[in-house]
């Protein structure tokens, strides 16, 4: 039996400098970019047509994201329905997807040409999405990634042109993000930085969420809870402001790794846990979580859970998730099977899961 996830009261709120740190380039680019409500809440469809006249084969990738399935599976103990929004259908098969689309239309609206020279820092989903997508319009990319990242990774985003970096060891995810804002800052490029971005919400809110609420609505389903794991936070933002429109009452979950919860005062570290989620480390919370914290619960999921919970629905189920996707599925299901019967949840399944996910839940 897979153990529910412990669920949390809402992180107090923290500066997102809260602590000091030897990563100083990416301390001085979110200190800058940080945005506020008014920034987040801003429409992304404007930036979009800016992009596309100056850049048309953006126009040319819009088909191949969004409009992905809907997929009702059962909760844990089975009391309920989990609708898993299955973003694997995506190009380059992620949820990522629409976010470096966005990222990328932010940029060369922004910056008026698309001549535009970009850097990001990625553990893997968002850097093959950026990699496939800047190779297609012919921008040039650098990426940085964790030490530890896979080579497997590291030989496809750079087959597909781009030039890649790692962080320092020692220094986890947020030892890439320092990497790429030292780039920016040395190589003079448009550091894309996801976690400041507003149009990572804005993409969700006005695509992703409104897919969500259109299906369920002709389905006539009534969400009664929203879950899904938290990377940079605009698919969770996003999402949850578009259910809440219609469904004042959904609860909203934002899911964590227990080994890297929101605002995780360790230094960080490559300790195995959810791929493309959980803390910075440092105390840091992401930006684009900060002012809406008052508006989610927060729950964690070790890694051993989300592993059994992706053997589990493959086997049970046929579904394949990724691991973040099995800890929205845990989280979703542990708010339905503390009700009554017969409720329904909405739950990010961000992909498919990763050649080392399923090696380690193969392994459990």
């Amino acid at each position: 039996m897979t153990a529910a996830p412990a669920v949390l009261a809402p992180a107090p709120a923290a500066d997102t400098a809260a602590s000091a740190h030897p990563l100083p380039h990416i301390e001085r680019a979110m200190a800058a970019r940080r945005p506020g409500r008014e920034a987040i809440d801003a429409p992304f469809a404007p930036l979009e047509r800016i992009a596309h006249t100056l850049l048309p084969g953006l126009a040319t990738l819009r088909p191949a994201l969004g409009d992905t399935p809907l997929v009702p599976v059962p909760s844990r103990a089975g009391r309920g329905t989990v609708w898993l929004k299955a973003e694997a259908a995506n190009l380059t098969g992620t949820v990522k997807a629409r976010t470096a689309y966005a990222l990328i239309c932010a940029a060369v609206a922004r910056a008026g040409t698309a001549r535009v020279r970009l850097v990001e820092y990625s553990g893997g989903s968002l850097a093959v999405a950026l990699a496939h997508l800047c190779a297609h319009l012919g921008l040039d990319l650098h990426l940085a990634v964790p030490h530890g990242a896979p080579e497997r990774l590291v030989t496809a985003l750079r087959r597909d042109g781009a030039r890649v970096s790692r962080g320092r060891e020692g220094t986890g995810f947020l030892g890439a993000m320092d990497e790429a804002a030292r780039i920016a800052e040395d190589e003079d490029r448009y550091l894309l930085l996801q976690h400041c971005a507003p149009e990572a919400v804005s993409v969700h809110r006005e695509r992703t969420g409104v897919e969500i609420t259109t299906r369920l609505a002709r389905e006539h389903i009534r969400p009664h809870v929203f879950a899904a794991s938290v990377g940079s936070a605009g698919t969770l933002v996003g999402v949850a402001q578009t259910l809440r429109l219609r469904r004042p009452d959904c609860a909203a979950f934002a899911v964590f790794p227990a080994e890297a919860p929101y605002g995780d005062p360790e230094a960080p570290t490559g300790a195995p846990r959810m791929n493309g989620t959980g803390g910075l480390g440092h105390g840091l919370r992401q930006p684009l979580l900060a002012p809406y914290e008052a508006d989610f619960a927060f729950a964690d999921v070790t890694y051993p859970q989300a592993l059994d919970a992706m053997r589990l629905l493959r086997r049970t189920q046929r579904v394949a998730i990724s691991s973040s996707a099995a800890g929205a599925w845990l989280t979703a299901s542990r708010a339905l099977d503390e009700g009554p019967r017969g409720r329904h949840a909405v739950a990010v399944a961000a992909g498919r899961g990763t050649t080392e996910e399923w090696a380690d839940a193969a392994n459990r």
